[in-house]
């Protein structure tokens, strides 16, 4: 993945800043938007980032983040 790909154009958010704001406990895509401000312009990232989203969470080592471990 290159982390300095934009997601979101209109507020040039990066696929690094989502992953990023995941890391740092954002779990939903409203908790990744207030963390970076994806999609508060147009809009048209929103289903691609909350996809996104689910995806760093299912599969973290994919983003070179730890797996997480269940209790």
């Amino acid at each position: 993945m290159k982390r300095d790909k934009i997601a979101c154009h209109c507020r040039r958010v990066s696929y690094g800043d989502i992953v990023d704001a995941v890391a740092a406990g954002a779990t939903t895509f409203a908790e990744v938007s207030a963390k970076t401000g994806c999609s508060t312009g147009c809009g048209k990232c929103r289903d691609f980032i909350t996809h996104m989203v689910a995806d760093i969470q299912r599969y973290p080592e994919d983003y070179d983040l730890p797996k997480k471990t269940e209790a």
